[in-house]
Formats: structure tokens, C-alpha cells, sequence
């Protein structure tokens, strides 16, 4: 009890350390490019921070298992005075706190799940093309082992990103995800997800968005699932948001039947 109350107290500190000078960020985009996306789908946009969101994501593995995430997500930017030209002027940092219930016919369990932690970098190429690379921080800081994976993950990542001005935009996002510490009895980790994204503005305060991603297992012989998805969001004012999504795997190795994501989420300008 001890240690699982000293990790949920280091997840509060780290998202009060974050999240409370955000409120004070309110930076105009000068760069253009971004200008005409500004106002859709920013929770779904990698090089666009919101100040916070609540999201809820569910995943059935199959007729008896399931997990449920429940994550709060905070982004702050750094470095500003770096002078970056893109829609990232510095390091947009992101930290997710995620609550995990872990259910099936015998037993369900809830806690505190591996928090996440990333940073990117945008420049802006040429015109409407961003090339957003960085990297993320799987830290195990599950309260139980059914709640998380136990390892110290590395997931290094770049996307090209193409705006279309009062459309939407698309990007491929590249990741890497490998474990390099934590505890010596659980397995390995080390898998590619290659992920597609379009967004389309409907209406001004509509958009919708359509992706698919690859899972390659290196730790399995390269073997590989795949999944879609579809989500439609609404900005009910100019910085408040929601959105709905559901995803189906496929493939021989698929690691669950079908998930469904939602957010509510509040935008930094």
C-alpha cells in the first residue's frame, strides 16, 4: 500500500508541475500554416497542445477480458526563445495519467496504470508540410502487474504532417517502443507502429477523422496486426471539445476484438 500510494502522490505532483502554468500560455499561432486547422480536432493534431483533456479508452480482448483506460493528459511548452518556425515554436511536452481497470469472468482490478511522457518538436519544412519527431517515456509505475507492462519504454517517434488550409491535415506517425530497464521477470518489449491519419473539416464546428495503424512485434518474429478506426468530433466553442471513436484490429496476432475512445478536452488557445 505504501508503494502504490508514493506513485499515485509522484503522478498528482508531476501533473500539478505541468499543468498550472499552462493557464498562463495562451500563445497566438503566427505561423500560418496551422492558422485555418486551429479550430478542429486539436486532441486528435500531434504538433498541437491542448491544456488538458480526460479521455476514456476501451478495449475488449475477448469474451471474457477487457481493460479500461481512464487518462488525464496535460501539455506544456518549453523553450519557446528557440525560435522554432512551425506550429511547435519549442518542445511541446505531454504527460498522461492513466487509471486502469483490468476485468474478466473471475476478477477486476483497478489502479494506477504506466504514465506517459513525450516530447516533440515541429519546424515547418516548406508551406504546409511540419515534420514533427521526438520522443516518448513509458515509466512503470503500474500499481499492480495486470495494470501495466513493468518496463522502462522508449518509443522515439517522426511524422511528416501535410496541412490543408480550411480542411484538415494528415500525417504518418513512425514509432519505435523499447524496453531498456525495469523488472527482470517480465517480458521484453520491442514493436513498430506505423499509424495514418486524415482529417476532414465537415462544418466549422465539425470534423472527422479516419486511421490505420501497423503493430510489428520485433520480440516475435516480426509478426504484425493491424487496426482502423473512425472518430467524429465537435468543438462545442472555440476551445472546448469532444469526440468519439471506434477502432477495430484485425489480423492473425491481434492483441483484442475492438476498442471505443472518447475526450473532452480544452485547447491552450
Amino acid at each position: 500500500m505504501g508503494i502504490m500510494n508514493t506513485r499515485i502522490f509522484m503522478a498528482m505532483a508531476a501533473a500539478l508541475v505541468i499543468a498550472c502554468p499552462v493557464a498562463a500560455q495562451e500563445i497566438a499561432d503566427t505561423t500560418g500554416a496551422t492558422e485555418k486547422a486551429e479550430a478542429i480536432g486539436q486532441d486528435t493534431d500531434p504538433t498541437k497542445p491542448v491544456a488538458f483533456s480526460l479521455r476514456d479508452e476501451f478495449a475488449r480482448v475477448n469474451d471474457n477480458t477487457s481493460f479500461n483506460s481512464f487518462i488525464f493528459r496535460v501539455d506544456r511548452l518549453f523553450l519557446e526563445e528557440l525560435g522554432v518556425q512551425g506550429p511547435v515554436r519549442g518542445i511541446l511536452a505531454r504527460l498522461d495519467i492513466p487509471v486502469v481497470t483490468f476485468f474478466n469472468s473471475s476478477t477486476s482490478e483497478t489502479g494506477l496504470g504506466d504514465i506517459y511522457l513525450q516530447a516533440l518538436v515541429g519546424p515547418r519544412i516548406q508551406g504546409n508540410f511540419v515534420l514533427a519527431g521526438g520522443t516518448g517515456l513509458v515509466m512503470p509505475t503500474a500499481s499492480s502487474a495486470s495494470l501495466g507492462r513493468g518496463k522502462w519504454i522508449a518509443s522515439p517517434a517522426i511524422a511528416p504532417v501535410w496541412f490543408f488550409p480550411r480542411e484538415g491535415f494528415a500525417y504518418i506517425k513512425f514509432q519505435d517502443w523499447f524496453s531498456f530497464a525495469g523488472e527482470s521477470n517480465r517480458p521484453a518489449v520491442h514493436y513498430l507502429t506505423v499509424t495514418g491519419y486524415i482529417l476532414h473539416r465537415i462544418s466549422k464546428q465539425w470534423w472527422g477523422m479516419l486511421d490505420a495503424e501497423s503493430n510489428t512485434n520485433w520480440m516475435n518474429d516480426g509478426k504484425t496486426w493491424f487496426k482502423a478506426g473512425g472518430l467524429i468530433g465537435l468543438m462545442i466553442n472555440n476551445r472546448v471539445g469532444v469526440w468519439i471513436k471506434g477502432e477495430i484490429p484485425f489480423g492473425q496476432y491481434r492483441i483484442n476484438d475492438w476498442g471505443i475512445k472518447g475526450s473532452v478536452f480544452v485547447t491552450r488557445f
